[in-house]
C-alpha cells in the first residue's frame, strides 16, 4: 500500500500548490509532478500487479500488425483499443509500453477535466485516487479509457452541446461499448435536480430489475459479453454499493446547502443518483459485481467533481472539521479496504526491467 499511498499524498499536496501558486510555471510544474507521478506508477508495474494485467499482454502481444488489430476488433469488438495496441508496438513490444500509453491517455483526459472543471483540484485528486478511478484502467483498461474519455464529455453536457458531447461518446465506444448507454442519458442528466426527478430514477431501477432479463438479452445481442451484467454471481461489491450509496445519501441532503455551483451540482448529482441506483440493481438481484455494477463507474466518477462543490458551500469552521474530517477519514478507510481486498492491487511491484537496475 505504500505506493499508492506515496503517489497520493505527492499528487494532493502538487495540485494544492499548484491551485495557490500565483506563478503560472510553478502551477504547471506542479501539476506535472503530479502527472508524471500518477503516469509512473501505473506505467512501470509488474504484469502482475492488477487481475487482468496479463491478459491485456496476451492481446497486446498477439497483436502486431494492422491486420491482427483489425480481427481481434472483429472477434473482441472495441475497435480503438486494438488498433491503438498495435500502433504501440511502434514504441516497443515490451509491455511496459502498453501499460504507459493507457496511463498518458487516461490521466490526461482526467487532469484536463479536473483542471476545467474542478476549482479545489486537490479535492478532485484525493477523490480521484481514493475512490478507485485511478486503478481502475490497471485492470479494465479498456473501460478505463472509455470512463476517461467520458471526463471530456462532462463539459459538454454542462454547456448543452449536444453533438459535441455524443462525438466525445462515440470516440470512448470504440474502445469499450458500455460508453454508448451514455448518450441517452444526456437528456435525464442534464435537467435540474428535482424530487419528481429523483422519482423516475428510482422507477427506472425498479423497471430494470423487473426486466433485466429482457435488458440483458437485448445488450446480449450487441455483444455476447454483456450477458454477464444479468448473471447472478451470488452478489459481492458490497463495500462499492456501501461507499456510493452513502455518499449519494449525502449529496442529496447537501443539495439544499449548495449557492455555489448549484447548476453543475445538481448536473452531477442527477448522475451520481444513477450510478447508485444501478448499485441497489446489482446487489438486489445478487449480481456479477464484474458485471452490471461498472456501468455505474461513468456515473460515479462525478464524484470528483461534486466534492469541491460541497467544499465551496461549507460555513462556518465546525461545519468545515465535521465534514472535512469525515471526508479524509472515509476514503482513507475505503481506499486502504478495496485496494488491499481487490483485483491483486498488493503487493506492487516494479517491472522487471526496472527492479533490474537496483541489482
Amino acid at each position: 500500500m505504500l505506493v499508492y499511498f506515496t503517489v497520493l499524498t505527492i499528487v494532493v499536496l502538487a495540485a494544492y500548490l499548484a491551485r495557490k501558486s500565483e506563478s503560472k510555471i510553478v502551477s504547471r510544474l506542479m501539476l506535472g509532478i503530479a502527472f508524471l507521478s500518477m503516469v509512473l506508477v501505473a506505467g512501470l508495474r509488474n504484469q502482475y500487479v492488477g487481475t487482468d494485467s496479463m491478459a491485456y499482454i496476451y492481446f497486446f502481444n498477439r497483436t502486431r500488425t494492422f491486420i491482427d488489430a483489425i480481427i481481434l476488433g472483429e472477434d473482441m469488438q472495441e475497435h480503438g483499443f486494438w488498433i491503438l495496441t498495435w500502433l504501440v508496438h511502434y514504441l516497443s513490444n515490451q509491455y511496459m509500453a502498453l501499460f504507459f500509453v493507457i496511463a498518458l491517455i487516461v490521466i490526461s483526459c482526467y487532469q484536463w477535466a479536473i483542471v476545467q472543471y474542478s476549482e479545489l483540484i486537490e479535492i478532485s485528486f484525493f477523490v480521484f485516487i481514493t475512490m478507485g478511478f485511478y486503478l481502475f484502467f490497471f485492470n479494465g483498461a479498456r473501460q478505463g479509457i472509455a470512463c476517461a474519455l467520458y471526463t471530456l464529455a462532462i463539459g459538454q453536457m454542462l454547456e448543452k452541446h449536444f453533438f459535441k458531447y455524443t462525438a466525445i461518446v462515440l470516440l470512448a465506444y470504440f474502445f469499450h461499448k458500455t460508453a454508448i448507454m451514455m448518450i441517452p442519458m444526456y437528456f435525464f442528466i442534464n435537467r435540474p435536480n428535482t424530487l419528481k426527478n429523483n422519482m423516475f430514477i428510482m422507477v427506472i431501477g425498479c423497471t430494470a430489475m423487473m426486466f433485466i432479463d429482457r435488458i440483458v438479452g437485448f445488450a446480449t445481442t450487441i455483444d455476447a459479453r454483456y450477458s454477464q451484467y444479468g448473471t447472478g454471481g451470488g452478489g459481492g461489491g458490497y463495500y462499492s454499493f456501501a461507499f456510493t450509496f452513502v455518499l449519494g445519501v449525502f449529496f442529496l441532503i447537501f443539495r439544499d446547502s449548495v449557492r455555489i455551483g448549484r447548476y453543475q451540482y445538481d448536473r452531477f448529482l442527477n448522475m451520481f443518483l444513477f450510478g447508485a441506483m444501478i448499485g441497489v440493481v446489482s446487489i438486489l438481484l445478487r449480481l456479477d459485481p464484474s458485471g452490471l455494477m461498472r456501468y455505474g463507474e461513468y456515473f460515479n466518477l462525478t464524484a470528483i467533481f461534486i466534492w469541491p462543490i460541497v467544499f465551496k458551500n461549507l460555513t462556518g469552521k465546525l461545519q468545515r472539521f465535521i465534514i472535512g474530517y469525515s471526508f479524509v477519514v472515509f476514503y482513507l478507510v475505503m481506499f486502504f479496504l478495496t485496494t488491499e481486498a481487490f483485483s491483486n492491487f498488493i503487493p506492487y511491484t516494479f517491472n522487471p526491467i526496472v527492479s533490474d537496475l537496483f541489482k
